[in-house]
């Protein structure tokens, strides 16, 4: 017989219990019968101590109950022979999950991290491993197919030779986006044998990190995290990160906001702002207070004067890899109309008084509503449009030019002025057969917009979608051919087109059935006409005004040239690109220069904000967004032969469940113990009976 529990038998030391109470019990002498008392002295009785057992099976009743108690909690068991298990090898697989974010470079951070990664790439010579950095995007440093390629004893080294290369770089941290990634790499390994896998994440864990797609996502069955944390010395950390320009800052007043974030751990909350130029005539710095935890705006020192762009750099604190933000004065953005008519600007019966009056100039934009000049050609002339506005009809020439222009994808609108401009309509769309003509009625309303157009978008809200007020006193119905490929933006009630799109190209001809001036509608005096010219405008292929800031990693939309552009790092380093193609080379805080046509503009690339953010961040944040996450002490090894032979004894002691029978026994026995106990009790004294 065997014990699963076999320390329990050492209850049955309690059998000595009993034998004590019996021999130790004090009984007094036998009574003896006497006449009177009265003359005698009180003394008390004399006891003697019993050396023997009075009732020895009373005694062997009671040792017996503790006996079959003590055997009973023990779990007894009748063993039969088995094979031993075999000894299962584990199939282990292994993502090694390596923080390459800017906050680890913070002083010893980036060194803890690789010691612990080569540690486990040692240890993981016999499994399968994949090593994966990640920032704001992860990248797959070793993958399991090329560890496994590998031999066995050339792994640990090859693996450590990557990691030598590696350092941390200038991007954010993505903590969600390379979590979910290694758990679907586990999803996509065609090797599903795998009786443990694991995701070890080394990370400073810094408050900064995104969390974005972990909350609900889908884990693997049986993937566990392990979180390693690399923590640095207690430092004070705050960074800075510009948010806005003023529009005077090309006036010489820098106008510049920056956004200055204390990390929660640190201990100071006094730092100060200057301007670092490239001239070195650093000015007077800017004193701020921001206590631990909070973010706060707060105004620029002046730029100095002469110079559109800079770096604004922090001081006060022990950490600097975030205590630079790069600069980029916006530059303002030139813009032509191309006006194909000869009216006054001064007149208010004419259509381009109130187009003077729409596009008015702002620092950021500036908009020249331009006529062409005599002795230019209309090929010159709207070579530098971003929009062209006809007025009225065009002569032949410059009817083939607006068409050419249209084809190469620009946007022209043409205003019809009066029904004698049926030739004018042809030549810019090259459909035969358009009629034009005047009906009659007093005057017309809008029935229907297409508010799904990029034009009437803006409109679409019912607080702004009302175009019933607008009386139209005169317009011309037109009549395209079946055939053409016309889209109607919007209609009279009478069912003929207001406005129609005609593709000519890769461009677009706008028709407009009536004028805005005061002869023809209340088109100019209305509240639309106003955000529906600035919307023509930014949708004719004029591009909205350029943005100069960007963050790491971010992409540069390329600038409008003919031709390639040739981009400069902060590094120096040239790279030229296709027009068009955007610049996403943006790996290092700095100025980055776009050269094209002769002209150049720069950019600012600067470190996220988030990144300062270095606190750290609980782990029980990543268990209340759903991650498995596992300590180092938890892991789940495989069944050893030990333990497989436990299990094997727990199931057959709980098939047999001995002690069942012994509980039982119990009850038996203590049953009797009481039966046996109340006779004795019952029975008469010798001395007593015989008197």
């Amino acid at each position: 017989m065997n014990f699963l529990s076999p320390l329990f038998l050492l209850g049955a030391l309690a059998v000595a219990a009993p034998v004590i109470f019996h021999l130790i019990r004090r009984t007094v002498r036998e009574r003896t019968t006497f006449s009177s008392l009265m003359f005698l002295r009180p003394t008390p009785p004399r006891v003697q101590r019993r050396r023997r057992v009075e009732h020895p099976l009373l005694l062997l009743l009671r040792c017996l109950g503790l006996v079959l108690l003590a055997t009973a909690f023990s779990r007894p068991f009748f063993p039969k022979d088995a094979p031993p298990p075999p000894a299962a090898k584990e199939n282990r697989q292994t993502i090694l999950l390596l923080d390459t974010s800017a906050s680890m470079k913070r002083t010893g951070l980036w060194e803890k991290a690789r010691s612990m990664a080569e540690s486990h790439v040692q240890t993981a010579s016999a499994g399968s491993l994949s090593i994966v950095t990640f920032d704001r995007q992860p990248r797959t440093l070793v993958s399991f197919t090329e560890w496994n390629s590998w031999s066995a004893d050339q792994r640990a080294s090859l693996a450590r030779q990557r990691l030598a290369a590696l350092a941390p770089g200038w991007m954010s941290t993505q903590l969600g986006l390379a979590l979910t990634t290694a758990a679907e790499q586990f999803v996509n390994d065609t090797d599903q044998s795998a009786s443990r896998r694991e995701i070890i994440l080394i990370s400073d864990l810094q408050e900064g990190a995104k969390l974005d797609g972990l909350q609900g996502h889908d884990w693997p069955a049986g993937v566990k995290v392990i979180v390693e944390r690399v923590t640095a010395p207690p430092q004070a950390n705050a960074g800075i990160e510009i948010v806005a320009a003023a529009n005077s800052a090309a006036a010489g007043d820098s106008g510049v906001r920056v956004r200055v974030a204390n990390a929660r751990d640190s201990n100071r909350e006094k730092y100060y702002l200057n301007w670092q130029p490239p001239a070195g005539n650093a000015g007077k710095p800017t004193e701020i207070y921001l206590p631990p935890g909070q973010t706060r705006a707060f105004a620029a020192p002046q730029l100095p004067a002469g110079i559109a762009a800079g770096k604004l750099q922090l001081t006060g604190d022990e950490a600097d890899f975030d205590n630079q933000s790069f600069y980029v004065a916006p530059e303002t953005e030139q813009l032509k109309i191309a006006w194909f008519g000869s009216e006054s600007a001064n007149d208010p019966a004419e259509l381009r008084f109130y187009a003077e009056r729409v596009f008015l100039p702002t620092p950021r934009r500036k908009v020249e509503i331009a006529s062409r000049a005599t002795g230019v050609t209309p090929a010159d002339f709207l070579n530098q449009a971003a929009l062209t506005v006809i007025p009225g009809s065009l002569a032949p020439d410059e009817a083939a030019a607006m068409h050419d222009w249209l084809a190469r994808g620009k946007t022209a609108l043409l205003v019809l002025t009066n029904s004698q401009m049926d030739a004018t309509l042809a030549g810019l769309t090259g459909l035969p057969g358009i009629q034009t003509a005047e009906p009659a009625g007093d005057f017309a309303l809008l029935g229907e917009v297409d508010f799904t157009h990029p034009l009437f978008a803006p409109f679409a809200d019912p607080r702004f979608s009302d175009f019933s007020h607008i009386h139209f006193w005169k317009h011309r119905r037109v009549e395209f051919p079946t055939t053409a490929h016309v889209r109607v933006l919007a209609q009279f009630d009478d069912g003929s087109p207001a406005l129609a799109q005609v593709p000519v190209g890769k461009g677009n001809l706008l028709v407009l059935a009536s004028g805005w001036n005061p002869a023809d509608s209340q088109l100019a005096v209305s509240s639309k006409f106003p955000p529906f010219m600035e919307t023509l405008l930014d949708w004719s292929s004029a591009a909205a005004p350029a943005r100069f800031q960007f963050s790491t990693g971010d992409a540069i939309p390329s600038p409008a040239s003919s031709g390639d552009v040739q981009w400069q790092k902060p590094d120096g380093k040239s790279v030229a690109l296709a027009a068009g193609r955007p610049f996403d080379e943006t790996d290092a805080p700095g100025i980055y220069t776009a050269n094209f046509d002769g002209r150049q503009r720069r950019f600012a690339v600067n470190l996220p904000l988030d990144e300062s953010r270095t606190a750290p961040m609980s782990p029980d944040e990543l268990a209340r967004l759903g991650v498995p996450l596992q300590t180092p002490a938890e892991f789940a090894v495989a069944k050893t032969p030990e333990r497989e032979r436990h299990l094997q004894q727990a199931e057959l002691e709980n098939r047999q469940k001995l002690w069942r029978w012994l509980m039982l026994a119990v009850l038996a026995v203590a049953l009797g113990e009481i039966i046996l106990r109340g006779r004795i009790a019952r029975r008469p004294n010798p001395a007593e009976a015989a008197a």
